[in-house]
C-alpha cells in the first residue's frame, strides 16, 4: 500500500448540485488533511458520485471536479458508485454468514444493489483488499476515514456487519468516519 490514509469526502448524488453539506466536507476535509500532514501521512482523497440510487445523466462531472479543485481539495480520484457493481458481487460471494449473504443476495437477484454492499466494497478496494483496473493501486492505503453526513451512519454500520463476515475482518479497525449534520437520505 502506497498510501497511509485514504479520505473520501464530498460524496454526492448524480440528481443533487453542490450544496452546503459539500462545503462543510471540504472544511472537514482541511482540518484534517492538516493533522495528517503534520503526523508525516501520505494522503490519498477520493470522492464517490452516486449516480446508482438517483441516476442522473447530467450530472456534470467536469465541473464537480473544478469545484473541488478551485477550492484546494483536487481529487485524486473521482468513481461512479455504478462502476462498483462487478465489484459488489466479488464482495458479496466473500460473505460467509449465510442468512446475510441470503439478505444482500436477494436485493441483488432483484438488480437492485443496497447502499451497505456498495459501502463495504468502496472500503475493501480502498484498503486494498479488492484490485480493480477502475482504482490505482497506488491509492490504496493503511486506513481510510469518511467525511459525510451522520444520516448515513445506520447505511455504513450495516457495510460494516458485510466487512465483518469476510475473511477481511481485520478491515473494521481500519475504517473511521467523521460526521457532520447533514440533510437527510431519502
Amino acid at each position: 500500500m502506497s498510501k497511509d490514509l485514504s479520505i473520501e469526502y464530498a460524496h454526492i448524488y448524480s440528481n443533487n448540485k453542490i450544496g452546503e453539506e459539500h462545503k462543510l466536507s471540504l472544511d472537514i476535509l482541511g482540518s484534517l488533511r492538516d493533522e495528517e500532514k503534520a503526523k508525516g501521512h501520505s494522503i490519498s482523497l477520493v470522492v464517490l458520485v452516486d449516480d446508482y440510487s438517483f441516476p442522473d445523466p447530467a450530472f456534470d462531472y467536469t465541473t464537480f471536479s473544478a469545484w473541488l479543485s478551485e477550492n484546494g481539495f483536487k481529487p485524486d480520484l473521482v468513481l461512479r458508485e455504478s462502476q462498483l457493481i462487478p465489484l459488489c458481487d466479488e464482495t458479496l460471494k466473500l460473505v460467509n454468514d449465510p442468512k446475510l449473504k441470503d439478505q444482500i443476495g436477494d436485493y441483488v437477484r432483484q438488480k437492485k444493489y443496497p447502499c451497505s454492499l456498495f459501502v463495504a466494497t468502496w472500503y475493501l478496494l480502498r484498503l486494498g483488499y479488492l484490485s480493480s483496473p477502475i482504482f490505482n493501486a497506488e491509492l490504496a492505503a493503511k486506513n481510510v476515514i469518511n467525511i459525510l453526513p451522520l444520516s448515513f451512519k445506520p447505511f455504513e454500520e450495516k457495510a460494516l456487519e458485510i466487512i465483518a463476515a469476510t475473511k477481511y475482518v481485520d478491515a473494521v479497525k481500519k475504517i473511521d468516519w467523521r460526521y457532520f449534520e447533514g440533510r437527510l437520505v431519502v
